[in-house]
């Protein structure tokens, strides 16, 4: 006798896109005088090699219970290549891209659309993923750990607004927040003591001042117009110090140029200093963020 028999198992998607689905189907007997008993050589209660079907990997074993119960499992396994090439991969590349857009330049308004993007694609990547698993009641690993990234790309962004903000900001900040931030919180961040940067910018522009001034003061005049004689060749040391003085006012125009180009260049102000470091911990935080969030939607999703 020949019976055709369906039957529903649920998968756990947890996991996808390596995870693993068995289904036991049971048979009982009713008669009291019909055993069912597995013959001799036969197969019975030994998984069978594995089978590829389709994207998933296959393989049943049958075997008896208390001799009137015939049970047959079926143990699959997904096969992660495509759906790692397909799903995984692309979010993966966005979560760099990501950590790449905090690593550019903070008065880029380049920035913030750029974040905007990725923020989009990974809400496109979030639909593929729940389009291709039937779920119910409860979403993968995978795609509650592109929602919390999203959360976490969101809350950066809009720390990154408000140090853009900060970056034209003209005054001075408080030396108690001067000396936390530019020197100590810069050190742990690897970016040096920014207060000895500005410092520098500061001292090399007034030293620079000074220099052009006493030179301008101590320029002497045109000597061959006072010791030349009305008429005659001029003499060895008149021709000496005129090429003396020539050379001594094209040196100080040099000067005089060189330091206008110095005072047009725009201060280093202590909130631009503010923001590099305000940055560069936006994107430590990050990162720290992005790699505590894979155990901690791990552990809280089982």
């Amino acid at each position: 006798m020949e019976t055709l028999t369906s039957t529903i198992c649920d998968a756990n998607p947890f996991l996808f896109p390596a995870d693993t689905m068995e289904c036991n189907i049971s048979f009982s007997l009713s008669a009291i005088e019909q055993t069912i008993e597995c013959g001799v050589g036969s197969a019975c209660d030994v998984w069978s090699p594995l089978k590829q079907e389709g994207e998933w990997n296959r393989k049943v074993k049958i075997f008896a219970e208390g001799n009137k119960t015939a049970c047959f499992a079926v143990h699959l396994e997904r096969i992660p290549l495509f759906h790692i090439a397909t799903t995984v991969g692309p979010c993966i590349i966005l979560v760099v891209l990501m950590t790449i857009t905090f690593v550019m330049p903070i008065d880029k308004g380049d920035r913030i659309s750029f974040g905007v993007t990725i923020q989009l694609s990974m809400v496109v990547s979030l639909v593929f993923v729940t389009e291709v698993l039937p779920v119910k009641g409860a979403l993968p690993f995978f795609a509650t750990l592109i929602v919390v990234c999203m959360g976490l790309m969101g809350l950066f962004l809009f720390f990154t607004i408000y140090i853009i903000s900060l970056h034209d900001k003209e005054g001075s900040l408080s030396p108690m927040a001067k000396t936390f931030f530019l020197r100590y919180m810069a050190r742990f961040l690897l970016l040096g003591d920014l207060t000895e940067k500005e410092a520098a910018s500061g001292d090399g522009e007034t030293g620079l001042t000074d220099d052009v001034a006493v030179t301008d003061v101590e320029a002497p005049a045109d000597v061959s117009g006072t010791t030349r004689q009305p008429s005659g060749p001029p003499t060895r040391l008149e021709a000496a110090v005129e090429e003396q003085t020539s050379c001594l006012r094209h040196l100080i125009h040099q000067m005089e140029e060189l330091t206008k180009a110095v005072k047009n260049e725009p201060e280093v102000s202590d909130y631009t200093l503010l923001t590099q470091v305000l940055d560069r911990l936006c994107l430590v935080l990050y990162v720290i963020s992005v790699a505590v969030a894979v155990p901690m939607t791990m552990s809280l999703g089982k």
